[in-house]
C-alpha cells in the first residue's frame, strides 16, 4: 500500500507540473501574438513539455494499474 500511496502523491505533484506547462503555453501564445522574437523558442519548449507530460502520465498510469 505504501508504494501505491507514493504513486498517488507523485500524481498530485504531476498536477502542479501540468499547471506550469499551461503557464508556459499561455506565455508562448502571448509572445506569438505580440510578435516577439522569442515566441518560437517558448513554443518549442511548450511542445516538448507537453510531449514529456503525456509520456509521464502514461507511465504513471501504467504503474498505478500494475498493482
Amino acid at each position: 500500500m505504501e508504494y501505491r500511496q507514493a504513486l498517488i502523491h507523485l500524481k498530485d505533484a504531476a498536477g502542479c507540473i501540468h499547471d506550469g506547462i499551461n503557464a508556459v503555453g499561455i506565455m508562448s501564445m502571448g509572445l506569438a501574438q505580440a510578435k516577439d522574437p522569442y515566441a518560437d523558442g517558448f513554443n518549442a519548449i511548450w511542445n516538448y513539455l507537453i510531449d514529456a507530460e503525456v509520456n509521464f502520465q502514461k507511465q504513471l498510469q501504467a504503474c498505478l494499474n500494475a498493482e
